[in-house]
């Protein structure tokens, strides 16, 4: 057997549980770790013995479980390898927790004698529902409809039925997605982040990470659309920026929309741009020339852009010297969230936003708070009590 495993043996690889992402989204998709190799080598390939038969001449033989010991995993590795192109890298990490986090569900329920099963072939209705149970007792709503969704997608390609009859029987008793709470930055928070007086040792990565909460916060963008915003992208006459990175790009997105860019960023990022070239013909490139917005020059001198570890690594930097704690995520909220508290339609806000419709909007990013709705219907229900003739 070679140093690397391929999808094949990679599926047939029997572990007790989904073990950790490796990284590498090549076949077999990395649910299965090589360090099983050595103890898959010493089981000699000695799959758990599913029934047995008679041959052709009367003797009983032994059957084997193609899919070996433990089917979720197999069944999820080929899920994963299957639908590798519809994703990005990071979701295919996180679908990959979430499979393995479903199989433990399962196990533990095993254990307890809660569910008959692991196998996604031989589940019943019954072990769904005690799975959905053990969903209400654990999770919130949201994590519970996920963890759900995952399950229901092995079920699927066992040919199990049994999720889709629940969901169809038992509809009124599903765990459904209800809003949560919207993290957004205090206005005392991004006072401190725009305006503070806090500054990296670095001058160039000072003007970057400034540059990119200025983009942050005045246009809404996701954080790694920032990142990988080209210098082309950004229009500061007509105060736009082409999201030429967007999510969804060659799915439901095209690369080509643009964001607004917010009065009151102009300065910081004009003052960035200047800071850019001269950095860059200091190192030896013509700024005009190189496409990233933000670039990175690796160690082999190299123009790249920045990796989502190395911008995280900046993030905390920012936060050692500001003294506030944040997400790139939670950017784009208090971007939405602050539109919306000015008086923004939430149709305006979606539109800004980038999405096709309003209600994810409302889910995630922005929308009426209890506070500023209730003084609303007060102010129309003293002017209706001064004018009743007007209510009627």
């Amino acid at each position: 057997m070679g140093d690397k495993l391929t999808a094949f043996q990679c599926n047939t690889l029997a572990e007790a549980r989904i073990p950790r992402y490796d990284g590498q989204l090549a076949s077999g998709i990395g649910l299965d770790d090589e360090r099983t190799e050595a103890s898959h080598l010493a089981r000699k390939d000695q799959s758990v013995v599913k029934k047995r038969t008679r041959g052709s001449d009367g003797r009983f033989v032994r059957l084997r479980n193609s899919m070996g010991k433990y089917p979720f995993t197999v069944l999820a590795n080929q899920i994963l390898e299957q639908t590798a192109p519809w994703y990005s890298e990071s979701t295919q990490r996180e679908r990959v927790r979430k499979f393995r986090r479903v199989h433990a569900i399962l196990q533990e329920l095993r254990t307890k004698g809660r569910i008959s099963t692991t196998s996604p072939k031989n589940m019943n209705e019954a072990d769904v529902v005690q799975f959905i149970g053990w969903c209400k007792e654990h999770l919130d709503n949201a994590t519970s409809c996920k963890y759900l969704r995952f399950l229901g997608e092995v079920l699927q390609v066992a040919g199990n039925g049994a999720y889709a009859n629940v969901k169809l029987e038992r509809r009124h008793c599903l765990p459904r997605p209800t809003p949560k709470a919207i993290k957004t930055l205090t206005p005392d928070q991004k006072d401190r982040l725009l305006g503070g007086s806090w500054s990296l040792e670095d001058p160039f990565l000072d003007a970057t990470v400034k540059a990119a909460l200025h983009l942050y916060l005045y246009t809404g963008m996701r954080s790694s659309e920032v990142r990988l915003a080209r210098l082309s992208d950004m229009d500061l006459e007509k105060q736009e920026i082409v999201v030429s990175s967007p999510k969804g790009k060659q799915r439901w997105a095209s690369g080509d929309e643009a964001a607004p860019l917010m009065p009151g960023a102009e300065p910081m990022l004009l003052g960035y741009l200047q800071s850019r070239a001269v950095y860059l013909v200091q190192k030896g490139f013509d700024p005009n020339q190189t496409e990233p917005l933000f670039p990175y020059i690796n160690k082999h001198g190299k123009v790249e852009y920045w990796n989502q570890q190395l911008w995280n690594k900046l993030k905390r930097y920012v936060e050692q010297a500001s003294g506030v704690r944040f997400k790139w995520k939670d950017l784009r909220p208090t971007f939405g969230q602050y539109v919306k508290d000015i008086g923004a339609p939430i149709e305006i806000v979606s539109k800004a936003l980038r999405h096709s419709c309003t209600r994810t909007t409302e889910l995630w990013y922005a929308r009426v708070r209890p506070e500023s709705a209730f003084s609303q219907m007060r102010q129309l229900w003293e002017a209706a009590a001064a004018n009743p003739k007007s209510a009627d």
